[in-house]
């Protein structure tokens, strides 16, 4: 209860949580997504690359509500800014861990497939979209174990990298709409090791193979 009471303490809208023998904030406020804390736990406790197994969970949605931001004022630009970033910010720390650390088998990546709702509120949701949330959570790890190792990341990474990118093909897919397409064959397979506009996380492990 202390640690999930942590979790929660947004900065800027909290107090930090007087627990566990010291003050917390929510841990997004500066890492969202600290893949690089647990495999580095894990090296030091001796274990090798290849021991290592590491399963994701991100909670930022890859699919934005349209919204008509005429009327917004500092604040909901703020929070508008921070929802299109989080799932960037996301992808970019999942993807540095990634190919920082050749061999950890990064096995299953769950990530939601709809929209996630917000507000300008945080933590201000009906028990109706709670239960959502929590139904689609269950329904993606479901299918993404189903899938087999690797298959989710490896998707992920397809979604991540043609929004990047800005392919018109993926403005009107959500992830759940694009994993459908993909497997109805609307979409080319895809490899992350051939494409030149993501070389800021390959190169390291392109140039370890060339030598």
């Amino acid at each position: 209860m202390d640690a999930l009471y942590a979790s929660m303490s947004f900065a800027g809208f909290f107090p930090p949580a007087e627990v566990l023998g010291s003050s917390y904030f929510d841990g997004s406020a500066v890492w969202d997504v600290d893949i690089f804390s647990a495999i580095n736990r894990c090296v030091h406790a001796g274990f090798a690359n290849s021991d290592i197994i590491v399963d994701v969970v991100l909670t930022s949605a890859a699919n934005l509500k349209e919204v008509d931001a005429k009327d917004y004022k500092s604040i909901n630009m703020l929070f508008r800014y921070l929802e299109i970033s989080s799932f960037y910010n996301s992808m970019d720390g999942l993807l540095r861990a990634k190919f920082a650390y050749d061999g950890v088998n990064f096995r299953y990546v769950i990530a939601p497939t709809g929209a996630v709702p917000s507000s300008l509120y945080p933590l201000n949701l009906n028990t109706n979209q709670v239960n959502a949330l929590f139904a689609m959570g269950q329904a993606d790890a479901t299918n993404a174990i189903n899938q087999g190792p690797k298959v989710s990341l490896d998707n992920l990474i397809h979604y991540h990298a043609l929004k990047k990118k800005g392919d018109e093909r993926i403005h009107k897919h959500t992830l759940g709409s694009f994993l459908e397409a993909k497997e109805a064959g609307e979409f080319e397979d895809y490899d992350i090791m051939k494409d030149d506009y993501m070389r800021k996380y390959t190169y390291k492990l392109l140039n370890k193979t060339k030598q």
